[in-house]
């Protein structure tokens, strides 16, 4: 790839960097704007009920659980599935700024340093040559090693409020119809398990031992 080229498809993987980026802090913003209409519409529904002594007031309550569950569950796989699909560009911009000359401190990998500290083993030392360094970021890649450890913490942050749904859910099951109760349950434990399977479908946050084996992979080529 000559130096012209790969200014071509620096500049398209760039672009496709910031698209996805964007695509990922919209999606949180359509999601807490979405579950903040649910539980308007139904806490207000749930209001008027007890005011008229409607005996299956709850049912409100449940729904908005079920739904803010499952909605919960997908901003997630959808979310890390656009990073994953993000991640994929990083050996490409590493191989194309090598070619332009591009300082690692003030290109790609300089950002995921940043992002991904213990990356910089492998990125901010010199255990191992600029192709080496692609090669071991490109593994990476390809097992699923090149997470952020802040998905984790969200994932983690999602299914504490989905259990507390799903508690919700169990707690009212005896005051609302039997078939209502089952479905926003199924709802609760369907988020529960988008978001978690979600964390070892997609990428991972690389643990000490993966950087390792990555180095020594790449040094003995």
């Amino acid at each position: 790839m000559n130096s012209n080229e790969a200014r071509s498809v620096f500049q398209s993987s760039q672009q496709m960097t910031v698209l996805w980026a964007g695509v990922i802090s919209k999606n949180f913003v359509f999601t807490i704007v979405f579950i903040a209409a649910v539980w308007s519409y139904f806490l207000k529904a749930y209001i008027e009920s007890v005011s008229t002594g409607f005996s299956h007031g709850l049912s409100y309550l449940a729904v908005a659980a079920g739904l803010t569950s499952i909605l919960l569950g997908l901003w997630r796989v959808y979310n890390r599935f656009i990073y994953n699909r993000l991640a994929g560009l990083y050996p490409d911009l590493l191989h194309c700024e090598k070619i332009l000359g591009i300082e690692s401190s003030r290109g790609t990998a300089g950002d995921l340093q940043k992002r991904i500290p213990r990356l910089r083993r492998i990125l901010g030392e010199s255990e191992l040559n600029p192709d080496q360094k692609q090669k071991a970021i490109s593994f990476l890649v390809e097992t699923k090693r090149l997470g952020q450890r802040s998905h984790l913490v969200i994932d983690f942050i999602m299914i504490v409020i989905i259990i507390s749904m799903f508690g919700l859910c169990i707690s009212a099951h005896a005051k609302i119809q039997l078939p209502l109760a089952i479905g926003t349950i199924i709802a609760t434990l369907a988020g529960f398990l988008l978001v978690f399977c979600g964390i070892f479908i997609f990428q991972r946050y690389p643990s000490q031992s993966t950087i390792a084996t990555t180095i020594t992979k790449y040094q003995e080529e």
